[in-house]
């Protein structure tokens, strides 16, 4: 998808499942943050069965670093301030 910085500051896009109350609660932050924040955004969201969220800011995949996760079966994708921490390094580089 093509965007110009003249239409939009950041797009974001995300891949979730809407049955994980995680990984809504972090699409739900991320679409907060940009709205307190007055950024001019683009969200890219699909809604479909995954293990862990994908978020994606300005063509950059934010991923989780770790190799094991924190507890048994606990899904292995960044929390929340992992993902506000991503945010805001965007904000300051556009």
């Amino acid at each position: 998808m093509l965007w110009s910085q003249s239409e939009t500051d950041m797009e974001i896009g995300l891949i979730y499942s809407s049955e994980d109350p995680r990984q809504v609660k972090a699409t739900r932050f991320i679409k907060r943050f940009i709205q307190e924040r007055g950024v001019l955004a683009k969200v890219v969201e699909q809604v479909q069965p995954v293990n862990s969220p994908t978020v994606i800011i300005n063509g950059h995949e934010l991923a989780d670093k770790r190799r094991r996760p924190r507890k048994p079966n606990d899904p292995m994708y960044p929390d929340i301030s992992a993902i506000a921490r991503a945010l805001e390094h965007h904000l300051w580089t556009l």
